[in-house]
């Protein structure tokens, strides 16, 4: 099923470059046009063209996160996005199946578009091939035949996999053998290999797979690992497959486990030469028997089968021909397909299709026995570790893949092995003991320096966990091995306060060397990394917990404190922030007006950061507060209770202060609000966000608006709204007082004085949500007009800003502004186009302040600062139409008269505001 004009239009249309290129390195590195990449290659390859809600939920439920995950996919199968709604079905089907609920799964496909226009976010045929799994289960092959046919309508869909579904479905109606083996047959017999048939009377389908080989080849010696524990069951198939092979260079070395079974005696049963066993000693394992495989091995040519697949008789010349015709590679690995014994396939959670790499295939030169060594000795994964070790040490083509999606071999599944069992089961590689391993593992890897295992360490090169059953004792530690074994470093919590890196499914760990002395990330709940380096002169590139443990740190406090020289002498009240950062933006302006107002009052506010921030901004703290705390923090999240580790740091805080009451300077903030309440002390919360109007909030905290407020309403006593929207949006006007935001008096003093050239500012943190992409359309029309108007970005550098591009040449970037004076130095007129409802608009009452006109989308409280009619300070325009804000800016420009007017109009509004802003913060009064 090709994709139509239709579709490609809607692609056009959704398609986010920006997006894309923060996701997809190669293109970025490679400064590729976007939308041209895509279109060449991206949709080929089944590259994600623009953010999906769908997608993400989907790599948040496999990390853990079901709880948090599964009622959002829920709606968005009943919402409105035709391409969100397949692709919450798809992942809600596929989450369903993995748990054995059959019935959920089809009721959910059901759900899901079956047309390119709604299928451009699951382009393949992964849902077909599940809907074929999960009718079969509920015993419904008719069903399962319709969505095989789907499945063929889909672009890029593997003849193996129709295949298989086919096998499955005629299998399920009671098909005989002949017809079985006829379906397999074509399969093959198309590839130009030998047909597969089920043949002779093995017990099981899966016992009678056989294929009469090819003429014979020969060449290299090839060695073939197998490893056998009590196989006596499967060994006999497996070797079979093995000796039928047309590449008949071959040592087989059947490496006996310790059985206890008759597995010896069935491979040297078989009376051939080409097979050699090697006895252990003592059970220690798959990889250790493979490493005494692997030391005995004669072959110019070493693999590994394990003694319950069944190899299609051209697998090992097919992986032997890839590497004689390409010297460059140091291994080749092939496909397979795991099914039960019936031959239905079993995979736990399907992707696209059934056929997939076969990493147990992988075949290398011999040579890679003196440069890397053996296996790793744990239990699992050690061959994917493998796999990556030697792409590490030669690069990404070093290993070659044959026949791509032509399954070579076939993997036995069972509700025994160690793929299935909990502990250790396949899941787990998302987020658990597999996850873990490979973290360490790939961190070694790129350490540099020699990365041969020899097949008897006497430690450890790297950690593993001990559900993998490492058989040998822990080396000196590395720093990503010390991170991760402190108390301090808390990884759920880290994951928690930082989405990008669960997003990016980045090690926590390694994410925190790499960024946290440039960055200040805090490790967990009780380590401050601002703090630390402040305290001990850090340079950035020394992450401050591992600086700390190196340095014999562990059980004392990461949690510093500072002594304040302002606030009254009356009754302490904790005052938490839920912002502290580089830049002084409006959160932390409006955290010192707080402080100020709480200090008139004759109270001793007790500032509590969640960072240090700028050494700037904490002695300007420490001139309003009568003491400094820094105690990292997580925002809320509905459905989760607030962090215990820092419910009680908020509670020896309260009792050591001796607070009477605690502040909130926001409504995201839960854990000292539950403090409170198990203390008996009073609480009250500035609410400074308008979640109403800011569905992105809403999703970070985890709920509707309605439902955060009913859960904010119960947890405080009582609480301060910034606006009158605000104030109306809690419904509790006898638990609120508004108290608006207040600036710098100064501000009224600065000069107007228009240029020439009338020059335009956006005065933001340079973030998208603040309009940064309206702003460049809005210069570009200007731009075609008039040459007399300049744009100035006054902010920091930031993502979202470079992830724009070149820049139009009536744009400047004027960088950060220490204070508001010095921003509106730089504006003659100031844009509010936030992308979501501000719940104030501090800027907007600065630039009023200043005497700068305010053009202001109407949405939020601005438009209510700027005024309307004749006594307004600014020209207000409908939300999200940059060309409205472009006609409004070519007009201010083309009637310099009206600029002065409105300027005066500006500050009488701004002065009205700011007189109505004052009051009490810890009375309400």
């Amino acid at each position: 099923m090709n994709l139509t004009d239709a579709g490609w239009r809607i692609l056009r249309e959704r398609f986010d470059p920006e997006w894309y290129l923060a996701r997809y390195g190669d293109v970025r590195q490679a400064a590729l046009n976007p939308w041209a990449h895509f279109t060449s290659h991206g949709h080929a390859e089944r590259r994600q063209p623009f953010s999906s809600r769908a997608l993400d939920l989907d790599h948040l439920l496999w990390r853990g996160y079901a709880a948090r995950s599964l009622p959002e996919l829920e709606a968005l199968v009943d919402g409105a996005d035709p391409l969100e709604r397949s692709a919450a079905a798809w992942v809600l089907a596929r989450w369903h199946a993995t748990q054995g609920a059959w019935n959920a799964a089809r009721s959910v496909l059901n759900r899901i578009g079956d047309t390119p226009e709604t299928r451009l976010l699951v382009p393949h045929a992964g849902p077909e091939f599940l809907g074929v799994q999960a009718e079969l289960a509920c015993g419904n092959p008719d069903r399962a035949e319709q969505w095989i046919a789907a499945a063929a309508r889909r672009d890029m869909v593997a003849a193996a996999d129709l295949a298989l579904s086919r096998v499955a479905v005629a299998a399920g109606r009671g098909a005989s053998d002949a017809e079985l083996s006829g379906i397999l047959g074509s399969l093959y017999a198309d590839a130009g290999l030998a047909a597969v048939s089920l043949a002779g009377s093995g017990s099981t389908r899966f016992d009678r797979l056989s294929a009469v080989p090819g003429a014979a080849a020969k060449g290299p010696l090839v060695s073939v690992i197998v490893p056998v524990h009590n196989a006596a069951a499967t060994l006999p198939q497996a070797l079979a497959g093995l000796l039928a092979q047309d590449w008949i260079s071959l040592e087989i070395l059947a490496v006996d486990d310790a059985s206890t079974d008759e597995s010896v005696a069935i491979a040297e049963a078989t009376g051939d030469a080409r097979i050699r066993v090697l006895r252990q000693p003592h059970n220690e394992g798959a990889y250790t028997a493979r490493n005494a495989g692997l030391a005995a091995a004669r072959g110019e040519m070493i693999t590994v089968h394990d003694a319950d697949d069944w190899s299609h008789p051209s697998k090992i010349r097919l992986q032997v021909e890839a590497l004689l015709s390409d010297p460059a590679a140091m291994a080749s690995v092939s496909h397979w397909a795991r099914v039960d014994d019936a031959l239905y396939p079993a995979l736990w959670r399907i992707e696209a299709g059934w056929t997939h790499r076969n990493v147990s295939s992988l075949m290398i030169r011999a040579s890679l026995r003196e440069t890397l060594g053996f296996w790793d000795r744990v239990r699992v994964n050690a061959d994917t570790e493998h796999y990556y070790r030697i792409l590490a040490a030669f690069g990404p083509r070093a290993i070659t893949e044959v026949r791509p999606g032509l399954p070579l071999a076939f993997g036995r599944t069972s509700p025994t092995s160690l793929t299935m069992r909990a502990e250790t089961h396949i899941s787990t590689q998302f987020r658990g003991a597999r996850r873990d391993y490979l973290d360490a593992a790939r961190v070694w890897h790129g350490i540099g320096g020699s990365l041969f295992l020899p097949e008897h360490p006497d430690h450890r090169s790297f950690e593993a966990p001990q559900a993998l059953g490492p058989k040998e004792p822990p080396g000196a530690l590395s720093d990503f091995e010390v991170l991760r074994a402190s108390t301090l470093f808390d990884q759920g919590w880290y994951l928690e306060a930082n989405e990008d890196v669960l997003m990016a499914d980045t090690p926590p760990a390694q994410h925190y060397l790499e960024n946290s002395g440039v960055e200040g990330r805090d490790p967990g709940p009780r380590f401050s990394s601002s703090a630390y380096a402040h305290v001990h002169g850090l340079d950035p590139e020394t992450p401050p917990l591992l600086h700390y443990l190196r340095a014999g740190g562990e059980h004392g406090s990461g949690l510093f404190n500072f002594s304040g020289t302002g606030g009254g002498s009356g009754d302490r009240v904790l005052v938490f922030a839920h912002a502290a950062g580089q830049a002084v933006f409006g959160a932390e302006r409006s955290f010192l007006d707080m402080l100020n107002r709480i200090a008139r009052e004759g109270a001793a506010p007790v500032a509590v950061l969640p960072s240090l921030g700028s050494a700037a901004y904490l002695d300007a703290i420490r001139a309003k507060a009568a003491h400094v705390e820094i105690l990292p923090q997580l925002w809320r999240r509905l459905g989760r209770n607030p962090h215990a580790v820092s419910v009680a740091e908020c509670r020896a805080l309260i009792r050591r202060h001796e607070a009477r009451v605690v502040h909130v300077n926001t409504l995201v903030l839960d854990a000292p609000l539950a403090a409170a309440r198990a203390e008996g002390v009073e609480t009250v919360v500035h609410v400074r966000e308008l979640l109403a109007e800011d569905p992105a909030l809403c999703r970070i905290l985890g709920g509707t608006a309605e439902e955060v407020r009913t859960t904010v309403l119960a947890e405080a006593d009582r609480f301060v709204a910034n606006s009158p929207l605000v104030h109306g949006w809690l419904g509790v006007p006898e638990r609120t007082k508004i108290r608006l935001n207040m600036v710098d008096d100064a501000l009224f003093s600065v000069p107007f004085l228009p240029r020439r050239e009338l020059r335009v500012a956006l005065v933001s943190s340079n973030i998208a949500k603040k309009g940064l992409g309206d702003v460049i359309a809005v210069a570009h029309r200007v731009g075609e007009v008039s040459e007399r108007v300049r744009f100035v970005l006054v902010g920091p550098e930031s993502a979202d800003l470079k992830a724009l591009g070149p820049l139009p040449e009536n744009v400047t970037l004027a960088g950060y502004a220490a204070s508001p004076m010095d921003a509106m130095a730089q504006a003659d007129v100031v844009l509010s186009v936030s992308q979501f409802a501000e719940s104030f608009g501090r800027t907007v009452l600065e630039a009023m302040a200043a005497g700068r006109p305010v053009i202001c989308y109407d949405r939020g409280t601005p438009p209510w600062l700027v005024g309307r009619g004749e006594e307004a300070g600014g020209i207000v325009v409908s939300p999200d139409r940059p060309h409205s804000v472009a006609r409004a800016v070519l007009a201010l420009e083309a009637a310099r008269i009206g600029l002065d007017r409105l300027s005066k109009r500006a500050r009488v509004r701004a002065r009205e505001l700011q007189q109505a802003g004052g009051g009490s913060e810890t009375t309400g009064a």
